[in-house]
């Protein structure tokens, strides 16, 4: 009876056999980068107060992100680089915008950098950021809309109290008594969580 060669044969080692490929960018990258986006942000954020600039900051950093992202040799800790390239690309528009004369000195970004990198700092930042989230959504409707004239971009005071018809003098009242309350219900809210 012949024996069949072919039995317990490794199919990787034929020659007919397709070699292993590797995984898919997207499989290992979405995962990682969604369970780091919060963080992250919230790390740019804190170089970047304006809501909209971290927006696009955070936009460019996870285009980069994903072109470097290597699948054979991924990062051991994710959140540690995307935070090293976004702080490059703080840098690049603080470059590119030169908004304000008196710009932010570098060693200043740095240690404002490195302190928002501090996982408990980051974690509390994030939680501040959350309750007072939290104290906007409870305010009245009248009160959430002169916010939102207030600090919409290029907004002043003057033309808030044009858009929502009461006085300047009104509007710096209504405003410090928002900031008051809003303190306030912050500081409960961070409280009943055992937040510093």
């Amino acid at each position: 009876m012949p024996v069949d060669t072919d039995i317990g044969a490794d199919p990787a080692a034929s020659p007919t056999a397709p070699a292993a490929r590797p995984p898919d960018k997207s499989v290992l990258f979405l995962p990682l980068f969604l369970r780091n986006e919060r963080p992250l942000y919230a790390y740019i954020y804190t170089l970047l107060p304006r809501r909209a600039d971290a927006d696009d900051v955070l936009q460019e950093t996870s285009l980069v992100l994903w072109d470097k992202f290597d699948v054979a040799c991924p990062p051991t800790d994710f959140l540690a680089w995307a935070r090293k390239v976004a702080y490059h690309k703080v840098l690049d528009f603080h470059k590119k915008t030169r908004r304000s004369q008196a710009r932010l000195s570098q060693l200043f970004l740095d240690k404002v950098a490195a302190a928002a990198a501090e996982p408990t700092l980051a974690a509390q930042l994030e939680a501040r950021r959350e309750a007072l989230n939290a104290c906007v959504e409870k305010l009245t409707p009248q009160s959430r809309e002169l916010l939102t004239h207030r600090f919409a971009e290029g907004a002043t005071t003057q033309s808030t109290s044009e858009q929502v018809g009461r006085s300047v003098d009104a509007v710096y009242k209504a405003l410090a008594k928002l900031r008051q309350s809003l303190f306030e219900c912050a500081q409960t809210l961070l409280a009943r969580e055992g937040c510093p």
